[in-house]
């Protein structure tokens, strides 16, 4: 019985989804720091303004959301945004005032031990929300960046305070098009999954296009519960229902693979998520993939700062944030390898980028263009190629942490370039060498909570009951199927020997989910 295995490294290292369109989201991204920033420098505030792009990271956490649910994950994300950034400078004007009054340079663990905290928070909570990317980067990039601004001058009430503007920015561009368009979301959410599906179906498809036909098709259909529109009859649920219907008759005739998340696809409306508190309980299960996750990088976050103040780098975050993003994504060994090779590539091509910026003298308004367009770069790649992302997100980062001053570009150059080759090398190793068998733990423990789901399913008399405990047994499922893909990419062979009983329990799983909804397609 074949078991998943990893893309084509070509694929994995330069491959650029398309993803639907992208250009609306990309084009929020940039109006969303121009809005407060402009107006602010139209107002006197000169460079400093550009500060609030911290707050306006808000917005891409709207992307892809109906409306009906977006302006509540915005403002939370713009909430997150402007607590993280007034944290930032605080911790960073301490560090500053400490190390300039002469203290020793260890002072700067302060900021590896705040972002270490933050990351290992922020990235427990995505991945036990199954929020996806951008994840915990950007708040932790908030903090980054927010904890260089004090070495200006620029105040801790400042940063929140343009932090504040750039969230309300973007809270507003999120719900731009709410009273002229309501439903783009939704149309869009589905006209992207009607084009994976078809490219799926291609006489030659991409290597992974039928596992992301899929995976669009889950998200359109999470979009449509969050938009009230499954269960009535409107356009776009029949317009989903016959794109779903074409590719399940595909992904049945390949029984043979059922780990892959092609066989979380069923010929019937997958069910909206579980609760916010029924995800965390799952995640806090400490043999899960959550803590794995968080052990790591509560190893990985100290150890990369560590080394980098002792090899004398002045500002050691760099290193943590690169060996941060390497694993806050999940424990994949094989996938977070290929996460390492796109940060230090995409790095070093960031920092020719920045050099390039560096030799012009760029008006307060030209850098808040510059920085709106670097935004938009890393809006337009995040998702899709972290490599590319990384070219925009490091002259973004470098730009906002120095404000449009002058800079020694040699020594800028080689901090950035040996804190990426450190944290880079520190994550590559904890995710190698520490817990090295989670693999295996993280499946069982993903196989035991479907198993107890589908026995309290069995005991639930209910119906109210019984719809909540399905709704929590297809989210169980797919937590499984992707713990599956983990521990096929990391161990073949072991997960070859496990196959026939987590097929066996996947099957079981969806013959309840069938018997007790029906193909309601």
């Amino acid at each position: 019985m074949p078991i998943p295995a990893p893309a084509p490294a070509r694929s994995l290292l330069l491959g650029v989804p398309k993803q639907g369109r992208r250009w609306p989201g990309v084009v929020r991204a940039a109006v969303g720091v121009c809005l407060p920033a402009l107006a602010g420098v139209a107002l006197g505030h000169s460079a400093v303004a550009a500060t609030a792009t911290l707050g306006a990271f808000a917005v891409v956490y709207g992307e892809g959301r109906a409306y009906r649910v977006r302006w509540r994950v915005v403002s939370i994300a713009a909430a997150v945004m402007v607590l993280l950034a007034g944290v930032g400078a605080a911790v960073g004007a301490l560090v500053h005032d400490a190390t300039a009054a002469g203290g020793s340079p260890l002072w700067g663990m302060a900021l590896v031990l705040t972002m270490t905290v933050v990351v290992a928070v922020c990235a427990f909570v995505v991945d036990g929300l199954r929020l996806g990317a951008p994840g915990a980067f950007l708040p932790l990039l908030t903090v980054e960046i927010s904890s260089a601004l004090p070495a200006l001058g620029v105040s801790v009430s400042e940063v929140t305070s343009w932090a504040a503007a750039g969230a309300a920015s973007a809270l507003l561009v999120s719900m731009s098009g709410l009273l002229a368009r309501p439903r783009t979301p939704e149309r869009a959410a589905v006209a992207t999954a009607v084009a994976a599906v078809d490219a799926a179906l291609a006489d030659s498809p991409a290597p992974n296009a039928r596992r992301d036909a899929v995976r669009s098709l889950h998200a359109a259909w999470q979009c449509l519960h969050d938009a009230a529109l499954v269960g009535r009859d409107h356009p776009l649920t029949r317009t989903l229902r016959a794109a779903h219907l074409r590719c399940a008759a595909v992904v049945d005739g390949h029984d043979a693979d059922h780990a892959s998340d092609e066989d979380d696809l069923r010929p019937q409306v997958p069910l909206p998520r579980p609760s916010i508190r029924y995800r965390l309980a799952r995640a806090a299960h400490f043999r899960g993939r959550s803590w794995t996750i968080v052990a790591r990088l509560l190893v990985a976050c100290p150890a990369a700062g560590l080394l980098a103040l002792g090899l004398g780098v002045a500002r050691p975050d760099w290193a943590v944030i690169t060996a941060a993003m390497i694993l806050h994504q999940g424990p994949d060994r094989v996938l977070g390898t290929y996460r390492g090779l796109h940060r230090f590539f995409g790095t070093v091509l960031g920092l020719a980028l920045f050099a390039a910026l560096a030799t012009l003298d760029l008006s307060p308004a030209a850098l808040v263009l510059v920085v709106a367009l670097l935004m938009a770069g890393t809006e337009a790649f995040l998702v899709r190629n972290y490599g590319l992302a990384m070219v925009f997100i490091t002259p973004l980062a470098l730009v906002l942490g120095g404000l449009g001053t002058h800079v020694d570009l040699v020594a800028v150059t080689r901090d950035r370039l040996l804190e990426t080759v450190l944290g880079v090398a520190v994550a590559l190793l904890v995710l190698w060498a520490v817990l090295p068998g989670s693999y295996r733990r993280i499946l069982r423990d993903a196989d035991e909570q479907v198993a107890g789901t589908i026995g309290r399913l069995g005991d639930a008399r209910e119906p109210a009951a019984v719809a909540e405990l399905c709704r929590d047994l297809e989210f169980d499922l797919h937590s499984s199927t992707t713990a599956a893909i983990t521990a096929a990419h990391t161990d073949p062979a072991w997960t070859l020997d496990r196959w026939p009983e987590h097929h066996h329990l996947h099957e079981l799983g969806h013959r309840i989910l069938t018997r007790h909804f029906g193909p309601r397609l």
